[in-house]
């Protein structure tokens, strides 16, 4: 227990400084775009890389990944039948296919870059727990998501859809082509050189405080939540990501038989905020913009009190 509140304290002191520096004006918006590229075009790949390359391939693809899944899977159908049955929009319609697709993403696609390869390295003590369900994410739910808000954005302008562009996304995604590499480097029983490992390591090192100092940066800058029209709609999505999805995770975790250490694994990852690329797509599509930003917003603050209460139960 000690060691996960030493990861948070650690973690939220690199936040601190990104806000400080934010509230002092030393880092505008331009500064935080800098950094959260540097991270993610440079230090998370070759982080992941260098972790994949040599992790315990048996451990971290077994029944953990299965629970992780299927806790994603399970809030996903509970956030579209809510969607279908009970949540409406501000004039009491149905949502559109945009809006379901950006909802059931705020509820169950978890941060798995900005705050998951932090608590992974310092609460969790392993980079690795994350890269599967990273690869989960990226391969296969994020296409599918993108596929069908190309599909209303195709309808709304009267064009085709791109099927090559939501197909090969996975491939387009930095994070996704290091676990990749890493993976494959593993499977071959190669070791990456030196000459190659060196600069590696030395640029894996810029991943978490540069995420980490921009994170700080956009809770100074960012907008306070709670100004959009859905706000009983932003509580309940919250509260799927927030407290169903991780308890899915205990519940089926425990029915899988996973041990202590692969429980707690599981329920953080699956108590990790919303990721901020879903607020990327509501933008890119013009889809549920407000309502993205917000429970982004919101779970990127509670999820840390939470996520601390889910290892004090478990630990």
């Amino acid at each position: 227990m000690v060691s996960v509140l030493s990861g948070f304290l650690t973690i939220w002191a690199v936040v601190a400084v990104g806000w400080v520096l934010a509230h002092w004006r030393v880092l505008d918006a331009s500064s935080q775009l800098i950094l959260s590229k540097l991270s993610f075009f440079v230090g998370s790949p070759a982080l992941l890389m260098t972790m994949m390359a040599t992790a315990d391939l048996k451990r971290i693809f077994a029944w953990n990944l299965l629970v992780s899944v299927l806790a994603t899977v399970a809030t996903g159908l509970l956030c579209l039948a809510l969607l279908q049955w009970v949540l409406r929009d501000e004039n009491g319609r149905p949502h559109t296919l945009g809006h379901r697709v950006i909802a059931t993403f705020t509820s169950c696609y978890v941060n798995a870059g900005n705050m998951g390869l932090p608590i992974a390295a310092y609460v969790l003590g392993d980079i690795t727990w994350i890269a599967p369900l990273l690869l989960v994410q990226v391969a296969a739910l994020q296409p599918l998501g993108l596929a069908f808000l190309d599909i209303e954005a195709a309808r709304r302008q009267g064009v085709a859809a791109s099927r090559l562009k939501n197909v090969t996304l996975p491939l387009r995604n930095p994070m996704t082509v290091g676990v990749l590499l890493g993976l494959a480097i593993n499977l071959l029983g190669w070791t990456i050189p030196p000459v190659a490992n060196e600069p590696l390591t030395m640029l894996a090192g810029l991943a978490v405080p540069t995420m980490l100092v921009a994170f700080g940066v956009s809770l100074r800058l960012g907008p306070l939540p709670g100004r959009g029209p859905l706000f009983n709609e932003t509580l309940v999505l919250s509260g799927l990501k927030l407290f169903v999805q991780p308890m899915l995770a205990l519940i089926l975790g425990r029915l899988f038989g996973l041990d202590q250490t692969t429980l707690l694994a599981v329920m953080v990852l699956a108590g990790l905020p919303t990721a901020q690329n879903v607020f990327s797509h509501a933008v890119r599509y013009q889809t549920s913009v407000v309502l993205a930003r917000d429970v982004v917003f919101i779970t990127s603050i509670a999820s840390i009190p939470t996520i601390i209460t889910m290892a004090v139960v478990v630990v």
